[in-house]
């Protein structure tokens, strides 16, 4: 049998087997099942997965059927058709819920296959001023834009291969690193200040809360914006002292940038993606495919006196235990010792967290962090502890104190 004629029969027997319950479209919630199922690294695995996620089982299915997707997980086509299932999940689902066996001949036979493997690897980065390896202590999501129902797949990125193929690989965002070392950073500096830090009933004004742990909002017309415009300057004219008293005042809130009122002050540090220790990534020799794999999660319900159930149930791919990531953090040629400072111990700070990714409440994302070249940070404490009513005064002038 057409290898692909195999694969959308055996779809089509566990789509009829299947016992999905929901709300939402019974396809829709195949669909979603069938996309999650075929992130394993082989045919028969992505078939066995997907039995499980759809509740059926062997018994349920022709055994001609079975036999048929058996023979073809064997030959060389199976990487091929994983392949296509990956990139052309819906159509999949759309032959395989078809009755009309005349498209089915008509169609399948002109269904050319891609390449089984993608090869190659990704253009090696060059070194960064900071360089940072994470080894994961437990598994680490990090969840992409797009989800497969309950399940939630690993952020991924389209890199350009040395030998021209196109490759889905998992990463790390360093949009993500920057976030958490600014929310660190902020915690940091108002309780260095004497004030608490907490994010349900801020210490400071809510403009400056803003600035500090979301890198701003763009404002217009409040007071808090009208004291920052004098201080800044305002429609298209630009007070070079006040900018630079704002950056001399607030190191750490400089070195990450902000935008405040209608003007963007851009920081003086980039941060670079964590990418997993692979092959593909061309830093390793093990496969991506062995490093991934999915974890149960549930949420169960406290209040129990109602008939309707209202716990939750999902899955998330995963890094798994012992993965390694690289990455790094590269500083602008003109940084102030003072910003270099301050990098120094929000990156020391990242590192005795110990904690990135998302799905920290259920122990996931611990990571064991190694970094060189992290600038000195006894220079950004040392001012903190020397300028405290300095800068007390200047946060009152600028109204970020209530």
């Amino acid at each position: 049998m057409q290898p692909t004629k195999a694969a959308i029969n055996f779809l089509k027997s566990v789509l009829a087997a299947s016992q999905i319950e929901g709300s939402r479209n019974k396809l829709d919630i195949f669909t979603d099942r069938l996309k999650k199922a075929v992130s394993e690294p082989t045919l028969p695995l992505a078939m066995e997965s997907l039995m499980t996620a759809v509740n059926t089982t062997s018994e349920r299915i022709h055994p001609l059927t079975i036999v048929e997707m058996v023979r073809i997980s064997s030959t060389r086509d199976a990487p091929r058709i994983l392949r296509w299932l990956r990139e052309q999940t819906k159509i999949a689902v759309m032959l395989a819920a078809t009755h009309d066996e005349g498209i089915l001949a008509e169609v399948l036979p002109e269904i050319e296959l891609p390449a089984g493997e993608i090869t190659g690897a990704a253009v090696a980065r060059q070194q960064y001023a900071v360089s940072i390896k994470a080894t994961c202590e437990t598994p680490l999501t990090h969840g992409s834009d797009g989800k497969a129902g309950n399940a939630t797949l690993f952020r991924r990125i389209a890199v350009l291969a040395t030998n021209g193929n196109v490759l889905e690989l998992p990463y790390y965002s360093g949009n993500a690193i920057r976030g958490q070392v600014r929310d660190l950073l902020a915690d940091h500096f108002i309780e260095s200040i004497g004030l608490t830090a907490s994010r349900s009933k801020p210490a400071v004004s809510l403009w400056f809360f803003y600035a500090l742990y979301c890198g701003g909002a763009l404002e217009e017309k409040s007071d808090a914006m009208k004291a920052i415009r004098k201080q800044l300057g305002d429609h298209g004219a630009i007070r070079s002292e006040g900018i630079r008293e704002f950056r001399q005042n607030l190191p750490a809130l400089s070195l990450l940038g902000c935008a405040l009122g209608n003007r963007v002050l851009p920081g003086h540090v980039q941060f670079a993606d964590l990418r997993p220790v692979c092959s593909e990534w061309g830093t390793g020799t093990k496969p991506i495919a062995e490093m991934l794999t999915w974890e149960f999660l549930t949420r169960r319900e406290d209040f129990e006196d109602h008939e309707e159930h209202h716990g939750m149930i999902a899955n998330t791919e995963v890094l798994k235990t012992g993965v390694e990531l690289e990455g790094g953090v590269d500083m602008d040629s003109s940084m102030p010792e003072i910003e270099r400072s301050a990098l120094g111990c929000g990156l020391n700070l990242l590192s005795e967290r110990s904690m990135i990714g998302a799905e920290n409440r259920r122990g996931m994302g611990r990571v064991k962090f190694e970094m060189q070249g992290v600038p000195d940070e006894s220079i950004y404490l040392d001012w903190l502890s020397d300028n405290h009513a300095n800068i007390s005064e200047y946060l009152r002038q600028i109204s970020a104190l209530p």
